[in-house]
């Protein structure tokens, strides 16, 4: 069911330790989804644990770092959460793991997660 028509904004969960590029996403979302923001991964749990009714979980691969180290909290997520959950990284090799760990789709570039949110939500 889309947000425009019940006026009920989805909930999306973004884990990315940049606040730049969280605060572009959030804009990007605009006033189309509730927007819940995480920049670490513990932070990202709780905020997960606390929101039953998240839509959808955008998550960076690095949280922070230079190497992989979200695989764990996807694998949690995915006990009790059946949306998408989408990964987010520039490196192919990193979006692989998170596709392994869990996560439905990806994304190439983190300007393009607006736009894969929409699509996956149905919200125009």
């Amino acid at each position: 069911m889309k947000a425009e028509k019940t006026g009920k904004k989805h909930k999306v969960l973004i884990v990315e330790d940049s606040k730049a590029w969280s605060s572009i996403i959030r804009r990007g979302l605009g006033d189309k989804a509730s927007v819940l923001c995480a920049y670490d991964l513990i932070e990202g749990a709780r905020i997960f644990m606390e929101n039953q009714d998240i839509a959808l979980v955008v998550m960076d691969a690095c949280v922070p770092g230079d190497e992989p180290n979200a695989q764990l909290l996807v694998r949690e997520i995915r006990k009790t959460f059946n949306g998408p959950i989408i990964a987010m990284s520039s490196l192919e090799k990193f979006r692989k793991v998170l596709l392994a760990s869990g996560c439905d789709y990806e994304v190439e570039e983190k300007s393009q997660v607006t736009e894969k949110v929409f699509e996956l939500l149905g919200i125009s």
